[in-house]
């Protein structure tokens, strides 16, 4: 199930996909406006494609050829950026569903770390948001070809650690909170396949980096997490959340089963289960976590453990292949304050089943406060 169908059409239509050989429904949706169109996740033989349009009138699509997606570039993880006691400009990929280790996908172009990362999934953008509290730009690579990252736009507030997710294919990013001389309380957004610059969207319930993640395009994101940034810096088990596709503030969610930040979280996509991994318990101790937590992000409650790192860590990112078979991977991180072990460590866990994280394979370089997303 790793191929599709592309075409144009000239008004809102549904698609219906009829498997050629045994005349069955593969596909059955509707496309808004006109223009060209895509429907995933099809099977590779002959298709005959129907477009019926507003008036019932139905139109049979001749000649449509399959396009083959292969698992590399549809289930495609990337891991960019990071510091192992110096600021880095690698980027690394991997195939979500095949143990092994990440291989090189190109340069961030600057030196950078604690970024933020989001996709819009299949669409195959991905966003690399700020970095060291010092940039206030926003990069985009092409997630199923290998290169370098380029310019997309601006932020309105940049910051350390600010944190990225999506709902997906609804084409809406969104950067959360971070640190600058305390904890950013603000939310920002753009549209991911639109060059431009960051707006407000609204904000957190506490000023803090968060860790964010969403049931795709069922639009809810929830942010876990975080720290005061001051003093001793407090941290906090608070989670928010909000409604992707609606500008507002954040709500109160539940909370998380420890307080900790700079853990990572993913989720399984619209199978709505969303997971927090790792992370510090404050800035002064050598105290890191392997806890993974598990919510229902649809179902507003407290978190609860679910599962274990295979290494204990916190500045680690996690990226996940949505639904297509529930796998969460964890990458990078680092160990002590100040950080002094850096982990090339990529672990996976099945998302939807409790189990404890077993070994993936490894990043190109050992590094903490990595940036991670998928496609």
């Amino acid at each position: 199930m790793s191929h599709k169908i592309s075409g144009y059409k000239s008004a809102a239509a549904r698609i219906i996909v009829l498997e050629q050989a045994g005349w069955t429904v593969e596909a059955n949706t509707v496309i808004s406006g006109s223009g060209d169109y895509e429907v995933l996740e099809l099977t590779s033989n002959d298709k005959i494609v129907i477009a019926i349009d507003n008036n019932d009138e139905a139109k049979i699509f001749a000649g449509v050829t399959p396009i083959v997606y292969t698992p590399s570039s549809y289930n495609r993880g990337v891991f960019g950026a990071g510091t192992n006691g110096s600021y880095l400009t690698t980027i690394d990929y991997i195939s979500i569903d095949t143990l092994g280790n990440a291989q090189s996908f190109g340069s961030m172009g600057t030196a950078t770390g604690y970024m933020g990362a989001t996709s819009n999934a299949t669409n195959q953008r991905g966003l690399f948001d700020s970095g060291n509290g010092l940039l206030n730009s926003i990069l985009y690579i092409t997630i199923d070809t290998p290169g370098n990252a380029q310019s997309f736009g601006n932020l309105v507030h940049s910051a350390w650690y600010q944190r990225a997710t999506s709902n997906d294919v609804g084409n809406r990013g969104i950067m959360a909170g971070g640190l600058w001389s305390s904890g950013l309380q603000i939310i920002q957004y753009v549209t991911i396949s639109t060059l431009g610059n960051a707006a407000t969207f609204g904000n957190l319930t506490l000023a803090r980096p968060v860790e964010p993640c969403s049931n795709s395009d069922n639009n809810r994101a929830v942010f876990s997490g975080g720290t005061l940034g001051s003093g001793n810096y407090d941290v906090y088990n608070t989670m928010d959340y909000i409604t992707i596709t609606s500008l507002s503030d954040a709500q109160d969610f539940g909370d998380l089963t420890v307080a900790r930040y700079a853990g990572g979280a993913t989720s399984n996509g619209n199978n709505n289960k969303g997971i927090v991994g790792g992370g510090k318990s404050d800035n002064t101790t050598d105290v890191s976590y392997d806890i993974i937590d598990r919510f229902n992000i649809s179902s507003i409650g407290n978190a609860q453990e679910f599962s274990n790192l295979t290494v204990v860590r916190h500045g680690v990112s996690a990226c996940s292949n949505r639904s297509r078979s529930n796998r969460g991977v964890f990458g990078g991180g680092t160990w002590r304050f100040p950080d002094s072990s850096y982990y090339n460590v990529i672990d996976y866990v099945d998302i939807q089943t409790a189990n404890t994280a077993q070994d993936f394979g490894n990043l190109t370089n050992s590094r903490g406060w990595v940036a991670a997303t998928s496609n």
